[in-house]
């Protein structure tokens, strides 16, 4: 009774130890790990090539990676990315303030004061015009612009607020709506909208006053 006590003692034991053994040898057994990306390309490598092999009976290569898809490295650099590409308001044209003018419908020297950004006075005094005179003007008059004042207008140029939307009425041109917001060129107003100086306006079409 004694030694069959002794042997399962033993039998215990040696299992134990047993299973210490494969224990710390799995734990220290290192584990080979491998890059993910070269693993997809293996893969596809290797499916690619079967798939030839089937079709030219050679079933016995197994190519790698790199002879089919070329230098890893290349394979693994992050694509370009293209710029997005971004639509942009086309700027209005600058223009030069004329040393000569001639009056449209709907215009008057101080429009023109406002518009160029010039003392009235400095316009009547070129012109030689009073008061009366200058709102009087006939269209098609002749005035002189005394360039070398541009910037003398002073605050409050702008007689209506813009950016906007204006309607246009049957009796409306570009020079008189010009006019009607102070310091708005006719030009721009026309460029803004995609037209000629010279083309008429309907009555209730929508502009842009820039």
């Amino acid at each position: 009774m004694r030694n069959q006590l002794s042997l399962i003692t033993l039998a215990c034991l040696g299992l134990l130890l047993a299973a210490c053994t494969r224990s710390v040898t799995g734990a220290s057994l290192p584990t080979a790990t491998e890059d993910p990306l070269t693993s997809v390309f293996n893969t596809i490598a290797t499916q690619t090539a079967l798939a030839a092999g089937d079709k030219g009976g050679n079933k016995g290569a197994t190519p790698t990676a790199t002879s089919l898809f070329g230098a890893t490295a290349t394979l693994a650099s992050s694509p370009t990315t293209s710029p997005t590409a971004t639509t942009t308001p086309a700027p209005i044209t600058q223009l030069p303030v004329p040393s000569n003018y001639k009056l449209h419908e709907g215009e008057w020297p101080y429009c023109l004061a406002r518009r160029f950004n010039i003392d009235p006075a400095a316009i009547l005094d070129a012109n030689g015009l009073t008061e009366d005179e200058a709102n009087n003007l006939s269209v098609g008059a002749k005035l002189v612009i005394p360039v070398d004042d541009v910037g003398t207008y002073g605050p409050n140029r702008q007689l209506r607020s813009h950016p906007t939307t204006y309607t246009a009425s049957g009796a409306d041109s570009f020079f008189s709506i010009a006019c009607a917001f102070g310091d708005v060129w006719p030009e721009h107003i026309a460029e803004a909208n995609g037209m000629e100086l010279d083309d008429n306006l309907k009555s209730g079409m929508q502009l842009h006053i820039p």
